[in-house]
């Protein structure tokens, strides 16, 4: 196996009079595979971006003994895919003062059947912390089933649970739902729904 390196170039450019944006473009790695029978591959398995803003306004401003800051949150985004059926991601913000500010990670697991599973961690500093994760088994050529669970952790609750079964033809698709949900009531309660829905889609449209 072998594996190509593109790095893309550094950017700089002015945000009207008194910000300047510093970005660095996607670095990806390509890595090139032989399967036994002499054919080539190409798998694009990393990928990372950076991003920040310097405020030139509020870095020449006279504060006195007051801090300056004049770095906007640096947004950090990164795939990385070290096997076909395998996958991570993370979207993330830091703030070079106070630290993370936002963290988001992702991680996929799939089969050629197209079963897949993803284990998602969602966090915004004193609004939300959640893990989710998201199951699709195939049952037949036709039917796939999937589930869904939310789970809130600030506030030591699950938020979401969904059963679904889906049967899919070559234009069109039948879906059938059951969701419970639990939320925050006007009154500082929590309560708790369950919805039953029927969906239905035509697919395909406009291919030829």
């Amino acid at each position: 196996m072998k594996v190509k390196r593109k790095v893309g170039r550094q950017e700089t450019k002015l945000e009207g009079k008194d910000k300047e944006s510093k970005s660095i473009k996607a670095n990806t790695f390509t890595a090139k595979r032989k399967d036994g029978k002499g054919n080539y591959s190409y798998l694009e398995f990393l990928r990372v971006k950076l991003l920040q803003t310097f405020d030139i306004k509020e870095a020449t401003r006279d504060r006195g003994n007051t801090s300056k800051r004049y770095w906007s949150d640096m947004i950090t985004e990164v795939d990385f895919q070290p096997h076909q059926y395998l996958s991570f991601a993370a979207r993330n913000k830091y703030n070079v003062y106070d630290g993370w500010t936002v963290t988001n990670y992702d991680m996929t697991i799939s089969d050629k059947r197209g079963d897949s599973a993803t284990l998602s961690y969602r966090y915004t500093r004193d609004s939300i912390e959640e893990i989710d994760a998201y199951f699709k088994a195939v049952i037949t050529d036709k039917i796939n089933a999937t589930y869904v669970t939310r789970v809130d952790r600030l506030n030591s609750r699950n938020i979401e649970n969904t059963f679904g079964l889906n049967y899919h033809k070559q234009c069109w698709l039948l879906g059938f739902e059951v969701s419970r949900t639990e939320s925050l009531g006007t009154n500082s309660n929590m309560e708790k729904d369950t919805k039953f829905v029927v969906k239905f889609a035509l697919t395909g449209l406009g291919k030829n």
